[in-house]
């Protein structure tokens, strides 16, 4: 079985809310339909069997103040929720969140929940700010750990550096080239820093595409956190509790992380509707590999794993 652990959908009811608000609209990838019987017919041919779907990347509703941010997710969510619903075996929502309403967020965390969606999306960065790490996101966390639910931390494409601007495209290259990537890694640093999994040890988080830099970065994280268990390195702690998805890797890149990381910290992932093209374009990562049917084996058994499927 393959699961897809990185797929989105970008509701155009969400883009029309987002530019209204903006004077921006973000943009819909070219194979992100509301027909989605039509993305089942692309999972079909890619031989994918079960794909989770989470808001596109674009729609960062953090950039509002509370009130609007949640509001924007509470819709994005039930858009989901009303196109996965009839492909209920194929199909697992992604609960997005707003960290500019930690309350409120919790709230929705259990709405959906019990609407079956099996995974919470959030992002580094809420406004600019980091809050992952903050007392005040814990309620968060303790109920995610309490559903036992796994979280899919994406990055956001955006900075608040006014000194982009003198750059072409206004920085745009930077920041999806480097700054996107630092602010997950940094985000995941934090979150060890913080004691985060001494209060909550069996969280369990999905890094995007490949874990950014965090893998090459791993022999550098060998500072120390004083926890309950002793001392333990960064990078014992990451492996201990994070994974990474394989979208926009190549077979390689692959096979290094599996060196690094180790079979159980890898899922599948496709990046599919987020801008790699069209799902089949993700399917080479495996197929291309020595045995690919033991990497969709320990990919389908950690995915299992972290789902209760």
């Amino acid at each position: 079985m393959l699961i897809d652990w990185h797929a989105h959908h970008t509701p155009p009811e969400i883009v029309e809310e987002f530019a209204k608000l903006t004077g921006n609209a973000p943009r819909i990838d070219k194979y992100d339909s509301l027909d989605f019987a039509q993305r089942i017919s692309e999972m079909d041919a890619a031989r994918v069997d079960i794909q989770l779907v989470c808001q596109g990347a674009g729609i960062y509703a953090d950039l509002f103040s509370p009130n609007q941010a949640m509001e924007m997710v509470r819709r994005s969510n039930d858009l989901i929720a009303e196109r996965i619903a009839p492909f209920p075996d194929r199909l697992l929502g992604v609960i997005a969140v707003s960290m500019k309403d930690i309350e409120g967020s919790v709230k929705e965390i259990e709405r959906m929940a019990a609407k079956g969606f099996r995974a919470v999306l959030i992002y580094p960065r809420a406004g600019g700010e980091v809050i992952v790490d903050s007392p005040e996101a814990d309620p968060l966390f303790a109920k995610i750990a309490e559903l036992e639910l796994p979280i899919f931390l994406h990055g956001a494409a955006s900075s608040k550096d006014p000194s982009l601007r003198r750059l072409e495209d206004e920085g745009a290259g930077v920041i999806y080239s480097v700054i996107a990537d630092a602010s997950v890694s940094e985000c995941v640093v934090r979150m060890i820093a913080a004691g985060l999994f001494d209060r909550y040890p069996s969280l369990n988080i999905v890094v995007r595409s490949g874990g950014g830099g965090l893998p090459l970065l791993l022999h550098r994280l060998f500072w120390k956190h004083k926890g309950l268990k002793g001392e333990q390195r960064y990078s014992d702690i990451l492996l201990d509790h994070f994974l990474i998805d394989t979208a926009g890797v190549n077979v390689r890149t692959l096979q290094f992380l599996i060196d690094t990381m180790g079979e159980d910290r890898i899922v599948f992932g496709s990046d599919y509707c987020g801008g790699l093209g069209p799902l089949l374009k993700a399917l080479p990562v495996i197929e291309e590999q020595p045995v690919p049917d033991h990497i969709k084996s320990f990919t389908e058994r950690n995915s299992r794993r972290l789902l209760h499927l």
